[in-house]
């Protein structure tokens, strides 16, 4: 049934993406600078829903531009995972190759900013996904004040991010670049769903009708609607099935939606 179980994963970004262009465009045209070596592009936020694009369009945005421009480094960093200054700097570190002596339990955290803040390399571009979550705001404030890298900010909402920042900190980035997004509609859903079982599934393993079917489960959200279809995948390949059925869409709605962060559940 399944031909390429890549498009199913959680972290699986497409060659070509749907439905988000304009915001394509807007965050393209903030880090164009870098593409034009026309000095350091300012740090971006994008906000909105849960499941609405928002990690997706960021790193097919910084994968696009890395095709573009060859002196370039990036690194993405959850920060729900990776909540503490000491992971977040490893992570970002470690985008850089620069972690092969750092001791977990005894490297200071001020000697990883210290070694970030001396890098001299090729822009840096990072991707700080659900910033909410990061526990030391203060670490957003050194991250600001390097010339050679640029942050990218995700979260659901922006009273999450800007209502616990000290005001040193808020007075520089409130200014930043917004891209907001909105719920994914359900034929829009529909269309990202078609396109992963084309990318993914045997030819007719699953019906439109059926994708509707997830889609309207999800209620706007593509993280949930790609879970409700890989827990479907995974429940027809347990009954050795060759079709998907909408029993088996039935029986994977709950888990999929227990995989979501009650966080994010808003």
């Amino acid at each position: 049934m399944i031909t390429d179980a890549r498009v199913l994963q959680p972290d699986f970004v497409p060659k070509e993406v749907k439905h988000r262009w304009a915001e394509i465009d807007h965050l393209t045209d903030t880090l164009r600078p870098i593409a034009t070596d026309d000095g350091f592009p300012g740090p971006s936020f994008l906000c909105g829903p849960s499941g609405a694009g928002k990690t997706c369009i960021a790193r097919y945005t910084v994968d696009q531009l890395r095709e573009e421009v060859v002196d370039l480094n990036a690194q993405y960093v959850n920060c729900w995972e990776d909540y503490s200054g000491f992971k977040t700097l490893y992570r970002l570190l470690e985008g850089l190759n620069k972690t092969i002596d750092i001791h977990r339990q005894s490297t200071p955290k001020d000697e990883l900013l210290e070694r970030l803040r001396e890098y001299d390399g090729p822009h840096y571009v990072v991707i700080l996904d659900e910033v909410d979550q990061l526990q030391d705001k203060g670490l957003l404030y050194d991250l600001y004040r390097m010339q050679n890298l640029t942050m990218i900010l995700i979260a659901n909402r922006e009273e999450h991010v800007f209502s616990t920042l000290d005001e040193r900190l808020n007075s520089r980035l409130q200014n930043c670049v917004r891209i907001r997004f909105n719920q994914y509609d359900m034929s829009e859903l529909v269309t990202i769903l078609s396109d992963r079982v084309r990318k993914g599934f045997e030819p007719n393993t699953i019906t439109a009708e059926q994708l509707s079917t997830i889609a309207d489960y999800a209620a706007g959200d593509a993280r949930t609607a790609v879970g409700i279809l890989r827990n479907t995948a995974r429940v027809a390949q347990q009954d050795d099935c060759e079709k998907i059925t909408q029993e088996m869409i039935r029986q994977a709605v709950p888990e999929a939606q227990s995989e979501i962060r009650p966080s994010v559940v808003v």
